[in-house]
């Protein structure tokens, strides 16, 4: 769900942001401090497939750009680091993923997810580029 990304000569945060279809705010949480970025550092991104990015509209709350984008709020919730509480302001970008995410917890295995979701096994493996089944992964789903 991640690429390793070079930093080009005279590149800014900013700019990286804008061509990966990013947010420097997450730019900065994968990461940590990147005050210091110079030509040819490798620093972490998401994958562009991966989701889409909005921008939060007067009036929007989590519940309705879930909505919108035919997913629940935990994902959303999940995948930007947010509270299910937490106040949206005009302007603020969200990353959408294209599908509903679930995140691991300790000692589960292959069975629990796929039972608890009510999911295909294989469709979720085919999602999925690699499960490695340890805490806190980001997995992808559709429910049926």
């Amino acid at each position: 769900m991640y690429n390793i990304y070079e930093v080009k000569q005279n590149e800014t945060l900013d700019d990286i942001a804008n061509k990966l279809n990013t947010t420097k705010e997450n730019l900065l949480e994968i990461n940590g401090n990147l005050n210091d970025m110079r030509q040819g550092q490798l620093i972490i991104v998401p994958k562009k497939t991966d989701y889409k990015v909005y921008t939060v509209k007067h009036g929007d709350t989590l519940y309705s750009i879930a909505k919108k984008y035919g997913i629940d709020v935990k994902s959303i919730v999940l995948y930007n680091g947010l509270k299910e509480n937490e106040f949206l302001y005009p302007n603020q970008r969200l990353m959408i993923p294209n599908n509903d995410i679930y995140v691991t917890e300790e000692n589960e295995n292959l069975l629990d997810i796929i039972k608890k979701l009510n999911i295909n096994l294989d469709e979720f493996i085919n999602m999925n580029n690699k499960i490695y089944l340890q805490k806190d992964q980001i997995l992808y789903y559709k429910k049926d």
